[in-house]
């Protein structure tokens, strides 16, 4: 398999995501499309103000929106008044950007890579579209594409070579995105913990390294937003075996290579429609 040179969780660089000051407008979203040059694409109202439902290989960003009951208290000249109320919280979602991507480790060719930024880019030259990346992801990221080559968000890597900040975080009205080197933004987060607010990606499975670059933090009020959309997410995928049997293949090359891909392609092809019927 490919040798990876991942850096620290403090080199590189971050972002923090403060879902209390988002309002939903999507700007973010719009901005990743607009700057990455992404076809707009046709959807269909599910019922819920998420479009689309998931990541695409056309949507690289998408904010997802969670319903939720929340508890509140109100001073009345009687005396405190607690209730609860019904909100709507939205939360932008991407690339989690790995601090040791699972995606990149499973590459068979090493068209994941990881930039001394933190930013962990599929190469779409490099890319054989075998799926491995998206069984191997725990945040169902990458997405296969028309060319049957796989996409995702690139942490605006472009951009943070030339001294400014991902599209998205450069856009929003409300600066829900907080981005900077790593170390710093690491620290906020674990400041904003100690304040007794809720956390998602400092400490988190060993499978990608133990944290994320995109670090969310939310209030007690939205924080069922973050056990939602979370629940599920940033596990271990069972895919070791299958690296196992892979790497032998890989460098045999030819029928074996393709054969073993049709394999891999196959379990993707039947994760996906998995996702369909959930969905």
């Amino acid at each position: 398999m490919v040798s990876i040179k991942f850096p620290r969780p403090e080199e590189g660089y971050a972002v923090l995501v403060d879902l209390d000051k988002c309002i939903g407008c999507r700007a973010c979203q719009v901005a990743c499309k607009e700057w990455n040059g992404l076809s707009a694409e046709r959807t269909q109202f599910q019922g819920v103000l998420t479009s689309p439902q998931s990541l695409t290989s056309k949507d690289w960003k998408v904010v997802f929106y969670y319903e939720g009951a929340t508890r509140k208290r109100l001073l009345t000249p009687s005396g405190e008044v607690a209730f609860s109320q019904v909100e709507v919280a939205p939360l932008p979602y991407n690339c989690m950007h790995c601090v040791e991507a699972p995606c990149a480790r499973a590459c068979p060719v090493g068209a994941i890579k990881v930039s001394p930024e933190g930013a962990v880019v599929i190469e779409k030259d490099e890319c054989i579209g075998c799926g491995y990346c998206q069984m191997a992801c725990p945040y169902d990221v990458p997405k296969r594409g028309d060319d049957g080559k796989f996409y995702k968000c690139t942490f605006c890597v472009d951009r943070i070579q030339n001294g400014r900040e991902p599209a998205c975080v450069e856009v929003c009205p409300t600066r829900v995105f907080t981005f900077g080197p790593a170390k710093d933004v690491i620290e906020r987060a674990r400041q904003e913990e100690a304040k007794g607010r809720k956390v998602y990606g400092l400490n988190v499975d060993r499978y990608v390294g133990g944290s994320v670059r995109w670090i969310y933090v939310t209030s007690e009020r939205r924080g069922f937003a973050l056990d939602s959309h979370f629940a599920d997410k940033g596990k271990p995928v069972a895919v070791e075996e299958a690296r196992e049997v892979l790497k032998p293949l890989v460098t045999v090359g030819g029928a074996a290579l393709a054969g073993a891909l049709a394999v891999l392609g196959l379990a993707a092809w039947r994760r996906e429609r998995v996702q369909e019927k959930k969905q």
